[in-house]
């Protein structure tokens, strides 16, 4: 036997590892069990082993049997020699085999386990990311769509601090409000209004004096004494001036006073401005008698602050005369109805809406109250007086000559207050109440009109809509066993038990027909129209689509014309069509209300009226109008759906038209002071960084009287003109 086949034969051996000494195994039991198939059975007949030969293999049975002359046989026959004798018990010859293969078998399943257990692993792990992403996209879509409610719930929380802010400051403002008696205030606003009014006049004669003898000795053509020229007599033009500075602040002392008796208690207004202005000119002229050699300009700009306290007296002039006029509306009218600016939280929606003045306090009260330029006055008086000291002590102090402190202070603080400023409110405000008197109605303030500017909708009665007179019977036609006067009756005394305008209507056109009047008991309101009892009968009154919706064939009618019908007993009786005929009034109003951007909430009892009624008959785009359900309507029509809230203005007369008055000069006022407040303050703030670097750089020749003038009037004709708007 070759010894390098005996070799691989040991090696082979090794890598099998555990093939046992019994002599039952032969070569090819071995090789089977290499190759993981199962081995011969015992006894059975010789089989060709073709992996190793093409010669057939000996049975398993005869292990000592010389073995065919193969390379592979004296081995085996050797190697299974020494086994002979552990082989005599042959009563379980398959235990061995059996074990090793149930051994394979388990270890086979044991690895389908885990390969089955890694696959549901994976399964479930594509599974949890699939429904990880599932729910990402939900989650993301939910946000999607609950971004408009978050927002909406955001603007709600900002409407309900902007009304608790509002109401805190009303309260804390009524304890030092006084209310005055309507008639008696309407006397003495008025009487301070011509007072301010001849008083303004004689201040503006000496401010133009002023103008004169400051421009004078510039102007070679204007003549001059020369006794009073600054240039040539310097004290006696100077002396000049501060007389007329003292008389102009003798004949306006009240606006005066009160700007440093505000001042004094802490809170700085307009009219403080005015009178720090003024006596920064008074310092500034002594400065230059006492100090004739100092750098600076040789004329003080005592004109300019005399035209700051014309300014300012006007400005009063203008506030008197509005509320006199108001206090008129107010004590002439017998009925008053309330126009309050309401924030509904039910639809999130900041509303226009007329109610009863449940006390007429109320709105004296607002008249009382300060309005939005007072306000701000507080906020921008300090402002500008801290700047105007720390600019004139940089420029003088700051250069090292102290003295030129009167120039610089007096030159900022006039540029400080504009004419603008001071004339925000007063002239826009007497415009707006002398149109809103002629129609019967009164405005509170700008504070109260700028709160009326915010609102969104504006809620309208069907007698906004449709006043009386306004609803004519055009037909009726019989369909049944009634007649027509007794359709007409029946129509009339179901809309009369409702309280609707169109019953007025159907009772005004049953008496020109002669129609006996009628009751009607156990009255509904359902949604299109009215049922109850007649006599009787049963009625339903009705739209078109509640017929149709209680199975009624209803004949078709033309589009000019608004159909009802009347049903007796379940059985169609007749049709009554209508004409709603808008008065020029109310179309007018409705129009106004367009180009204001606002929309109409219709809180109509009337079934005839819909937003697609009103769209057509005022020739509005659709979706100008809305209109709630039936409990939405009778929220709306509540009288205390606005109690609680402070009057914006009052009515004397019904209807949409003084209502979209009102409304539109609270817009046209409240757009006005936004606009003139925000030019002044860019006027003013403006103003004082020029003057303070031309005052710090000693620019003298750029900073003379006539100057500064013409700064106060440049910026006071775009304010001007926004005053005129509110004509």
């Amino acid at each position: 036997m070759d010894k390098k086949d005996e070799f691989n034969l040991d090696e082979f051996k090794d890598l099998l590892n555990d093939v046992p000494d019994a002599g039952d195994f032969d070569l090819e039991s071995i090789i089977a069990e290499v190759e993981g198939r199962a081995p011969a059975e015992p006894k059975a007949e010789p089989v060709h082993s073709a992996p190793i030969h093409s010669e057939p293999a000996p049975a398993a049975a005869e292990p000592a049997r010389e073995q065919p002359p193969v390379k592979t046989a004296p081995k085996t026959k050797s190697k299974a020699a020494p086994a002979a004798p552990a082989a005599a018990p042959e009563a379980e010859p398959e235990d061995p085999r059996a074990a090793r293969i149930a051994a394979r078998e388990a270890k086979a399943a044991e690895h389908e386990q885990k390969a089955a257990e890694k696959r549901a692993e994976k399964r479930a792990k594509r599974e949890e990311k699939l429904a990880e992403r599932e729910e990402k996209q939900a989650e993301k879509a939910a946000k999607a769509a609950a971004a408009p409610q978050k927002e909406k719930a955001e603007r709600v929380s900002r409407k309900q601090a902007r009304a608790a802010r509002i109401a805190a400051e009303q309260e804390e403002e009524n304890e030092d409000i006084e209310v005055l008696d309507p008639d008696q205030s309407f006397r003495v606003f008025r009487r301070r209004s011509r007072g301010l009014n001849a008083r303004s006049i004689l201040v503006l004669l000496l401010a133009a004096a002023a103008a004169y003898l400051s421009l004078a000795p510039s102007f070679t053509q204007l003549p001059l004494p020369s006794v009073v020229d600054i240039v040539v007599n310097p004290t006696l033009g100077i002396g000049s001036l501060l007389v007329l500075q003292i008389l102009a602040i003798l004949i306006g002392v009240d606006i005066f006073s009160l700007g440093f008796s505000e001042l004094f208690h802490g809170r700085p207004c307009r009219e403080t401005l005015v009178a720090v202005a003024i006596v920064a000119t008074i310092l500034h002229s002594v400065s230059l008698l006492v100090f004739p050699e100092q750098n600076g300009v040789t004329t003080p700009y005592i004109a300019a602050s005399i035209l700051m306290l014309y300014a300012m007296m006007r400005e009063d002039r203008g506030r008197y005369a509005a509320r006199a006029r108001s206090y008129k509306a107010v004590a002439q009218a017998d009925r008053l109805l309330a126009v309050y600016s309401h924030y509904d939280d039910v639809d999130d929606a900041c509303r226009a809406a007329k109610g009863p003045l449940f006390n007429k306090n109320d709105f004296l009260t607002e008249l009382e109250r300060p309005d939005t330029v007072d306000r701000f006055s507080m906020i921008y008086a300090p402002l500008a007086l801290a700047l105007s000291i720390i600019f004139a002590l940089v420029s003088s102090l700051g250069r090292g000559e102290p003295v030129r402190f009167f120039w610089a202070f007096s030159s900022i603080t006039i540029v400080a207050a504009p004419i603008g400023l001071l004339c925000a409110f007063g002239a826009g405000y007497k415009n707006i109440a002398r149109r809103l008197l002629a129609s019967g109605a009164a405005l509170a303030g700008a504070r109260q009109a700028n709160l009326l500017r915010g609102t969104e909708e504006v809620v309208l009665a069907e007698n906004d809509l449709f006043p009386t007179g306004s609803i004519e019977l055009e037909s009726i036609k019989a369909v049944g066993q009634l007649d027509e006067t007794r359709i007409l009756s029946c129509a009339a005394a179901l809309a009369d038990a409702a309280g609707l305008e169109l019953g007025r209507a159907l009772s005004e056109a049953a008496r020109a027909h002669s129609a006996l009047p009628l009751t009607a008991h156990d009255l509904r309101v359902v949604d299109g129209g009215l049922t109850g009892h007649v006599g009787s009968s049963y009625m339903v009154l009705g739209t078109g689509a509640l017929m149709v919706n209680m199975g009624v064939t209803i004949p078709a009618e033309r589009d000019s014309q608004v159909a009802m019908y009347l049903l007796a007993d379940n059985q169609l009786a007749g049709v009554i069509t209508l004409r709603y005929l808008p008065t020029k009034h109310t179309y007018k109003a409705m129009r106004l209300m367009r180009r204001m951007h606002m929309n109409a909430v219709i809180a109509a009892r009337d079934f005839n009226v819909s937003p697609a009624m009103v769209e057509e008959e005022f020739d509005l785009r659709r979706g100008f109008a809305d209109q709630p359900d039936p409990a939405g309507v009778a929220r709306l029509l509540d009288p205390r759906y606005a109690k609680g809230d402070a009057p914006a203005a009052v009515l004397t007369r019904e209807g949409a038209g003084p209502f979209m008055q009102v409304l539109r000069c609270a817009d046209k006022l409240a757009g006005a002071v936004r606009s003139a407040l925000t030019l002044s303050t860019f006027a003013g703030l403006f103003g004082m960084l020029i003057v303070f670097y031309l005052v710090f750089q000693n620019q003298a020749a750029a900073l003379p009287v006539q100057h500064l003038l013409l700064y106060l009037l440049i910026w006071y004709i775009p304010v001007f003109v926004i005053n005129q708007q509110t004509h």
